[in-house]
């Protein structure tokens, strides 16, 4: 499974490094933390202001067989390929006219 060949997303390109804890607050006013997992990753907010509907179409398949699975995606500016999967349970668009949508999809990087 692969990233669907679509056009690349709009920019800002919107990224966040995530690396759980774990913080306990005691009754005498101070907290203990302690990491939750071992590994940091990466999510990714791609956002396209006007996707053509052949586009979007290509995406809702891809999105439809491979939402739960794993698969590679190339970042359009480092060109660096990660191994994500969708992070939310919907694919987000509206349509703005005619044969073109907003839309956006939020990918996790599987560690």
């Amino acid at each position: 499974m692969s990233w669907p060949t679509i056009q690349a997303p709009s920019f800002p390109l919107e990224e966040e490094i995530v690396k759980p804890q774990i913080k306990t607050e005691f009754e005498a006013g101070y907290s203990q933390s302690r990491p939750r997992a071992t590994v940091a990753k990466r999510r990714f907010r791609l956002v396209w202001k006007a996707m053509p509907d052949a586009d979007f179409t290509s995406l809702a398949s891809a999105f439809a067989s491979d939402q739960g699975s794993a698969f590679t995606w190339t970042h359009p500016s480092t060109s660096s390929s990660y191994t994500v999967r969708y992070a939310e349970d919907g694919l987000r668009s509206t349509l703005q006219t005619t044969g073109l949508r907003s839309v956006s999809v939020t990918l996790e990087q599987v560690p």
